[in-house]
This record gives structure tokens, C-alpha cells and sequence, in this order.
């Protein structure tokens, strides 16, 4: 049963955030008061985060390389006809494990928001923990407390954003900061879309934060991004360029590293198919702040998804190489895999899915007393379920094979087995599981060989109201002769009561309980090592 978050819609206890009671003291209050106490708005039906940023709008299933550019226009002037021209809304979430500590009483992340309408745009400004994500190549994604400022117009099927944002790393963290702005324009009811990104990321080196006596840590990053949809749902088109510059620490005499990346993508579909065409290129010193795309690469890919009737095909090629910049003491690697997935659902007690996957890795440009590398690998790995009541019968295995074709001989082989049963009876779970896997290294003349054999429980006790969850594991690997090796034992156990019939609180009160324990036997070395930990807490919440 998942964790459930409170998210409020008015200020609960204003004098504990201090940074959210300013911004509604400083800014909101006096808006509010120009609004006349009118009733909030309702949500628009266009659009379920309407009123977020495009920022923070999350990519649509079966486009993961497309980044919408979805700009939230002015609201209609029919929609805001008896409405208010200013709303406000503040949203907390608590910790999903209250009792890790003090100070658990307190949200685990807020958010303090403010929009205001008028016929043609909207100003948006947002304080708190906010999430922040853009493109592959600038942001994937970041969180981070701060201020964000939005302002957005449009009319007749043009829209345009322009947007702010200022933000600390993690919560607060002294000497490590963010900020960026981002401009949005969308023509033709969204057939064409352009967007503009710069960010600019510091970090302190300095032990303390004492930024920037001790130097820093700094990158910087420009983006454009164009998007065509000439024939909606079949086929678009994105271009993205990016340049990037990055400092390891800005008080030696190094020059910063600057470097670009770009990428070009074809994209649509017709009934149940669809397909994808990719063309990118990394420089070897484009690097970012946080996790960016793989450096010194260039290459492509090719896939068609389609399914017919009870049966299912991805089918996917593609072919990528390093040392862009031919350095004479690496060679460049050619790298050309393909993957072909079926899936069947026909019978539906008997789901089952396959996939094969071929690969071929070559070398150029050697340099002197370098041998050169051809390696081809074969993979193959199905899943079958037996749905059987309350049972599902889950069996699954792989086969790869990793094979040195200058030699003609093996180097690598892979086999692995699992067996994953899982029974449910109402709100009783049990979820067992059995694996084995046996590598041999032919190069090296070793054998590896895997066990490991898990159980969970999870369920509800007196009248439903106590739910608990319980793990256990244990995993063998051995390595060479008897002895050697090692041991991996592990258990976890999580149970909370409510206790709302006891007390009166504003939030559901409950008793909570969690142990947990592992132990690590090293055969080889002989040497042992566990530890073991039980928190019992009172608290307002619930993790389950």
C-alpha cells in the first residue's frame, strides 16, 4: 500500500516556514486583498497541470527522446467570468518514514504558489521546493529549493512563456546553487514549437561552503530546441543544439572545458504502429553539472513498434562510435546492436514475452601495439506467467553468449533461471522468488556461480487496520573451489497501527515499528559482518 502525501490548500502554520510565510506576507496578502475574497478558481479541463510551468510538465508515454514544448496559454475569458484575477494554493508533502529522526513532525517538501489572470496572459510565481527539468542534454532533472517567476500570453493559436527560476541544491545545501531562464514560443496551434534554455550551475569546494574563497565548481549550458508536427500523431520532427562550458574549479589557471552536443529525431505513427529515427552527437568535453549524456559518442538508431491483435513487435537498430576527435592513443570503437521483443497476450492465463538481442563490436585506428577487437554477442531471454486465481506462476531465463571472432573462440558465457511465484488473497500477499546464475570466463578459466531466494509478506492484521510489510533474502555467490566466496543474509520489517480512536490530533496519529538486519559472510577472507537496527516511533502518519 503506497505512502499517501497531505497536500493542503491553505497555510497551516505559517511561523514554522519562514520562507513561505514571507512570500504570502510580502507578495500574497496584498493581491488577495485586491481580489475581494472571492472563491478559488477550478481547475481547467485543457490540460491536468495547467497551471505549471511547461518546465515541470512530465514527457508523454512512448516519446521518451521528445521533449513536449506544451506552453499553457491565457486562460479563457468565459473560464474567469465571476472568477478571482489572483489565487494562491500551498502544498506540503511529509516524510513517506516519519520516524528517521527529529523533526519528522515537518514536511518533507513544500511548495508556496501564486497566479494571476488577466484577459491575454498570466503571472506565475511559485516559492519552495521546486522540480526542475528541461532536456537530456541541459537537465534531465533536479530539485531544489527556491523561487521560480512565469509569465505567459497568447492568442489565436500562438502562445509564448518566458520563465525564471533560482534554486539551492538538495534542501539548502550551503555553496551550491542554480539558475536559469527558458523562452517558449508556439505557432499554428502547437505545429511548430521553439524553446530557448540557458543554466548556469555553482558548487563550493570549500569544505564548509565558504563560497567562493576556496574556489568552485561551475557549467553553464545554452540550448535550442525546435519541434515540427506538420501531420499531428504521424509525423514530427525535433532539433536540439547545445553548448556547453564547465569549470572543475575556477581558481587555477585552467581554461574551462566548452564543447556542443546536438541531436535530430523523426517520430509518428500510424494505428497501432509507430516509429522512431535518432541521430545525435556528443562532443568529448560537453559536460554539465549534473548527469548529462554520454561524451565522445555519435551514432544513430532506428526502431518500429507495432502490435497486432494479441501479438506484439519492437524491432530496433542502431549503430554509435567513440573518439570523435581521432586520438592517436585510442582507438575508435564501432558499436552495432539489434534488438527484436515479442510479446503475446492472447490466452490470458498464459502472458508471455521474448527477445533477442545481437551485437557486434569492432575497432579502427589502432594505435601502435594495439591489437585490434571484433566481438560479437548473442542474447536471448523470454518470461512466461501462469494467472491462476489467486497464483501467478512467473518462470524466467537468458542465455548470452560473448564470442572473440578474430580468435573464433568464447570468451564469456551467461545462463540464468528464475522462478517467481506470487499469491494474493484480499489484502495477504506473499511474493517468494528463486534465481540461479552461472558465468564462465573462459579467458580467465573461472566459474561463477549465483544463488539467491527471497520472500515477502505483506498484508493486514487486527480488523485491517495494522499493515505490515516483511523481507528476507539470502544470496550465495562462490567463486573458484569450495570456501570461497560469499554470503549476503538480509530482513526488513515494517508495521504500523493507527491510533485516531486514542487521540485527537490534526493529523492521523500511529505507532510505527521497523527492524532491520544483514549480515555479509566473506569466505575468502573469513571475515563477517552484520549489523541490526529497531526504531519504534509515535507519529502522525503513515508509511504503508
Amino acid at each position: 500500500m503506497p505512502p499517501k502525501s497531505n497536500s493542503h490548500s491553505k497555510i497551516q502554520r505559517p511561523g514554522r516556514f519562514p520562507a513561505g510565510a514571507f512570500f504570502v506576507r510580502a507578495l500574497l496578502v496584498p493581491l488577495v486583498a485586491a481580489a475581494l475574497g472571492a472563491a478559488p478558481l477550478p481547475a481547467r479541463a485543457s490540460h491536468p497541470d495547467a497551471s505549471l510551468p511547461a518546465s515541470t510538465v512530465a514527457t508523454p508515454p512512448g516519446q521518451e527522446e521528445l521533449f513536449p514544448l506544451w506552453l499553457p496559454g491565457p486562460v479563457p475569458e468565459a473560464a474567469l467570468a465571476g472568477a478571482p484575477a489572483f489565487r494562491t494554493e500551498f502544498r506540503a508533502e511529509y516524510p513517506k518514514e516519519p520516524w528517521n529522526g527529529p523533526g519528522g513532525d515537518l514536511p518533507a517538501t513544500f511548495l508556496q504558489r501564486g497566479e494571476f489572470d488577466r484577459s491575454g496572459y498570466k503571472l506565475l510565481a511559485e516559492m519552495g521546493d521546486l522540480r526542475l527539468k528541461q532536456t537530456r542534454n541541459t537537465l534531465q532533472e533536479a530539485q531544489g529549493r527556491g523561487g521560480r517567476f512565469s509569465v505567459l500570453t497568447g492568442s489565436s493559436g500562438s502562445r509564448g512563456t518566458l520563465e525564471t527560476f533560482a534554486a539551492a541544491g538538495g534542501h539548502g545545501t550551503p555553496g551550491e546553487s542554480l539558475v536559469g531562464a527558458t523562452g517558449e514560443l508556439s505557432l499554428l496551434d502547437d505545429g511548430a514549437r521553439f524553446k530557448t534554455i540557458f543554466l548556469s550551475g555553482r558548487k563550493s569546494l570549500g569544505r564548509e561552503g565558504r563560497w567562493p574563497t576556496a574556489g568552485e565548481r561551475r557549467g553553464d549550458v545554452v540550448g535550442l530546441v525546435a519541434q515540427l508536427e506538420p501531420l499531428k500523431g504521424r509525423l514530427a520532427a525535433e532539433a536540439e543544439y547545445d553548448y556547453a562550458s564547465y569549470d572543475a574549479n575556477t581558481s587555477d589557471p585552467a581554461a574551462p572545458l566548452r564543447d556542443s552536443a546536438y541531436r535530430m529525431k523523426l517520430s509518428g505513427g500510424w494505428g497501432g504502429s509507430r516509429y522512431n529515427a535518432l541521430y545525435e552527437r556528443t562532443g568529448p568535453r560537453y559536460r554539465l553539472m549534473s548527469d548529462g549524456p554520454a561524451r565522445d559518442r555519435q551514432g544513430g538508431s532506428f526502431s518500429v513498434a507495432t502490435a497486432l491483435a494479441a501479438h506484439g513487435f519492437d524491432f530496433k537498430l542502431s549503430r554509435y562510435n567513440d573518439n570523435l576527435e581521432h586520438n592517436p592513443l585510442s582507438p575508435r570503437l564501432y558499436r552495432y546492436e539489434g534488438v527484436f521483443d515479442y510479446r503475446f497476450h492472447g490466452v490470458r492465463e498464459l502472458p508471455f514475452a521474448l527477445q533477442y538481442k545481437k551485437t557486434f563490436i569492432d575497432s579502427a585506428r589502432e594505435p601502435l601495439g594495439s591489437l585490434p577487437r571484433e566481438v560479437a554477442e548473442d542474447a536471448v531471454s523470454g518470461q512466461v506467467n501462469l494467472l491462476a486465481g489467486s497464483w501467478d506462476l512467473g518462470l524466467r531465463g537468458g542465455l548470452s553468449q560473448r564470442t572473440d571472432r578474430r580468435r573464433q573462440q568464447r570468451e564469456l558465457t551467461t545462463t540464468s533461471v528464475g522462478f517467481l511465484p506470487r499469491f494474493s488473497a484480499g489484502s495477504f500477499s506473499v511474493v517468494p522468488d528463486l534465481s540461479l546464475k552461472r558465468i564462465m570466463d573462459f579467458s580467465a578459466a573461472q566459474r561463477t556461480d549465483q544463488y539467491a531466494l527471497n520472500l515477502g509478506l505483506t498484508g493486514k492484521l487486527l480488523e485491517r487496520r495494522l499493515d505490515y510489510e516483511l523481507k528476507g533474502g539470502y544470496k550465495r555467490e562462490c567463486t573458484g573451489g569450495a570456501g570461497t566466496g560469499r554470503e549476503v543474509l538480509g530482513a526488513k520489517l515494517k508495521a504500523v497501527y493507527p491510533l485516531a480512536r486514542f487521540f485527537s490530533w490534526s493529523r492521523h496519529p500511529s505507532l510505527g515499528l521497523k527492524g532491520e538486519y544483514n549480515e555479509v559472510n566473506n569466505l575468502t577472507d573469513d571475515r563477517r559482518e552484520n549489523d541490526f537496527s529497531l526504531l519504534i516511533s509515535l507519529e502522525g502518519g503513515s508509511f504503508l
